[in-house]
């Protein structure tokens, strides 16, 4: 399915890489190129070219449009939906696909954030239910229209809309990206259990394959 596609990874913090997602893509395959978010309003022309766009995690918020390039990024997911692009969206990339489309993100406020490992509590597809990495502080609604895969603790965690699907979970994370993570937040986290925890996940392969599958299915 992904062998031989162009995917272009916008990678929207140093902190929060493509990590196992990124592996697995490799492994089957796929031409991939990596591209920083600041970068991605310069070279526009390639994300319309890519099979596949995946934008991933940042600890910035998709409301934070004062920075230029969160601001230039919204209005470019919202050409690459209107093209039909498809489009795999990660944390902060799932926000964004979901405000550039029709939604709204907005801070959940830190005495509700999730910062650990969870699974979801409503899954209308198995893949989904988890446990996996999760670490926001903010939270989003869906566009009009789009299906609502997973949810937990009163935040949407996946969502389907047309060849587009987000997800507010890290299933990419491995426990080195987790380690950082939690070196960052090491006074609001348990890290020593945090780290225990994310390096009994294995790679959720199949998640990686419904997720490609959903954005590359023909409409």
């Amino acid at each position: 399915m992904i062998a031989g596609r162009r995917v272009l990874i916008v990678r929207n913090s140093e902190t929060a890489p493509e990590g196992a997602f990124g592996t697995w893509l490799a492994e089957g395959g796929a031409r991939i190129e990596v591209m920083r978010g600041e970068d991605l309003p310069a070279r526009e022309a390639e994300a319309h070219s890519a099979d596949l766009v995946v934008l991933l995690g940042s600890p910035h918020g998709v409301y934070d449009t004062h920075i230029p390039w969160v601001a230039a990024q919204r209005g470019i997911v919202a050409r690459l939906a209107e093209a039909g692009r498809p489009i795999i969206g990660i944390c902060f990339g799932a926000q964004m696909l979901a405000a550039a489309t029709g939604g709204h993100a907005e801070p959940i406020g830190q005495s509700r954030a999730f910062l650990g490992v969870f699974a979801n509590e409503e899954a209308a597809d198995e893949r989904f239910r988890g446990p996996f990495v999760r670490w926001h502080g903010d939270h989003f609604r869906p566009p009009p229209g789009a299906e609502v895969i997973a949810r937990d603790g009163g935040t949407v965690q996946a969502f389907r809309h047309a060849n587009r699907i987000g997800v507010q979970f890290h299933p990419e994370a491995t426990a080195e990206i987790v380690k950082g993570w939690v070196a960052r937040f090491a006074d609001r986290v348990d890290g020593p259990a945090v780290l225990a925890a994310a390096e009994r996940i294995a790679p959720p392969h199949a998640l990686f394959e419904e997720m490609v599958r959903s954005a590359l299915a023909p409409r």
